[in-house]
C-alpha cells in the first residue's frame, strides 16, 4: 500500500477507537447532543467509509487488472475527507451554521471523489493490455515468393505444383482464455457447458479477457479434462467439414516457444527461456527453483502455500503486492541465469 491508501486504513481505526470511547461516554452519562453526533459520524464517515476508501483503492483496481485512473487525487481525497469529518464534529454544537455547512460539503465532495475515481477505473480499458491483431488467414497461407514475383512486374509467377489447403484454426492448451474468447466468441458455449458458468455473464467475460491465464491452468483450476476441453473447442471453432489437420512446424515456429511471426507465445515456461510478465508463478518455481529467494524477498513465505501460484502471473502478483514489475522480472531472470 502507498502512503495515503494506508493512511485511510489507519485513520479508520483511530475513528473506530474514538467512536467506542464516545459510546461509553454516552452510556455512562447524560452526554451532550454533539457527543451522539460525533459517535455516529466517527463510525460512519470515519471507521466504515475510510476503511472502504483504503481497501477499495488498493484491492479493486488490482483485482480487475487496472491501475487507478487518477492516483494524484488520492492524497487530496485523504485530506478533504478528514478535514470535512473533523470540521463537522467540531461545528456540530453550533449547527445550523455556515461552518457546519462548509465542512459537510467537504465530506460530500470526498465521497464523490472516491466514487468518480474508482468508477472511472473500473470502466476504462486496462492500460497494460494491448489488443492482439488477428492475422489474415489468406495472407498467411499465400506464398511470399509468389506474391513478390507477381507484383514486381517481371512477368507472371510460376504456379506451384500443388496447392496447399489452408490450415484450419486450432486452439492450443497454452493459449490464453481471453484470447480464445476474443477470437472465437462461439467458444463461450463450450466453456459454460464444461463448468465455467460465470463466463455466461458478459461483464465477467470482459474481465477474463484481461487476465493472462492459459486454458491449461483454467482447466486445472476447475478440475476439467484438458484434452476433452481442447477437442470440444476446436470442434466449435472449425466448420464440421473442415479437416482436423495439425498445424505444421511453420505455423508455430521451429520451436514450441514461438509462432511463425517470431513473437514469444504466452504459454508454458521452458528451461532456458526468459521469464516474462505473463508467466505463472508456479511454473517459474518449477522450472527455476532458484527464484524462490526472489519471491520470498518480495512476497514472504506465504507465497509458497498460496493456491494462487497455479493461476497468478508475475504481472498480477506485482500489482497485488505493490511491487515494481520491471525490478521483479530483472531479479527473477538474474537468479534464473537467463
Amino acid at each position: 500500500m502507498d502512503r495515503y491508501t494506508k493512511g485511510f486504513v489507519v485513520a479508520s481505526l483511530v475513528y473506530f477507537f474514538l467512536a467506542a470511547v464516545l459510546g461509553i461516554w454516552m452510556g455512562g452519562t447524560e452526554a451532550a447532543g454533539w457527543v451522539r453526533f460525533a459517535h455516529v459520524h466517527f463510525n460512519l464517515l470515519g471507521f466504515m467509509a475510510m476503511m472502504i476508501y483504503g481497501v477499495g483503492y488498493f484491492i479493486l483496481p488490482r483485482f480487475n487488472g487496472r491501475t487507478l485512473r487518477w492516483p494524484s487525487l488520492v492524497p487530496i481525497h485523504f485530506y478533504v475527507a478528514n478535514i470535512g469529518l473533523i470540521g463537522m464534529v467540531a461545528t456540530s454544537p453550533e449547527r445550523p451554521s455556515a461552518g457546519f455547512v462548509l465542512f459537510s460539503a467537504l465530506a460530500v465532495i470526498s465521497v464523490g471523489m472516491f466514487a468518480v475515481n474508482l468508477g472511472a477505473t473500473m470502466m476504462m480499458d486496462p492500460s497494460s493490455v494491448e489488443e492482439e491483431e488477428e492475422p489474415d488467414s489468406a495472407a498467411e497461407v499465400s506464398s511470399p515468393g509468389v506474391a513478390s514475383a507477381a507484383t514486381a512486374g517481371h512477368g507472371p509467377a510460376e504456379a506451384p505444383a500443388a496447392t496447399t489447403p489452408p490450415v484450419p484454426p486450432k486452439i492450443d492448451p497454452d493459449m490464453r482464455v481471453g484470447e480464445i474468447l476474443t477470437r472465437w466468441p462461439q467458444a463461450v458455449d463450450v466453456f459454460v457447458g464444461n463448468g465455467f458458468s460465470s463466463l455466461a455473464n458478459p461483464e465477467h467475460r470482459e474481465q477474463v479477457k484481461q487476465i493472462p491465464i492459459t486454458l491449461r491452468m483454467a482447466c486445472q483450476r476447475h478440475n476439467v479434462d484438458l484434452d476433452h476441453m481442447v477437442a470440444e473447442l476446436n470442434e466449435a471453432i472449425a466448420p464440421a467439414s473442415a479437416p482436423k489437420a495439425v498445424p505444421s512446424a511453420a505455423a508455430f515456429g521451429a520451436t514450441s516457444g514461438k509462432p511463425a511471426d517470431g513473437k514469444a507465445r504466452k504459454g508454458k515456461l521452458g528451461k532456458g527461456e526468459t521469464i516474462g510478465a505473463d508467466h505463472i508463478l508456479g511454473e517459474i518455481l518449477a522450472v527455476y527453483p532458484v527464484t524462490e529467494k526472489v519471491f520470498r524477498k518480495y512476497y514472504g513465505s506465504g507465497c509458497f502455500s498460496c493456491p494462487g501460484q497455479a493461476t497468478e502471473s508475475v504481472k498480477q502478483s506485482a500489482m497485488m503486492h505493490n511491487v515494481n514489475e520491471k525490478q521483479l522480472l530483472s531479479e527473477l531472470n538474474q537468479a534464473a541465469g537467463v
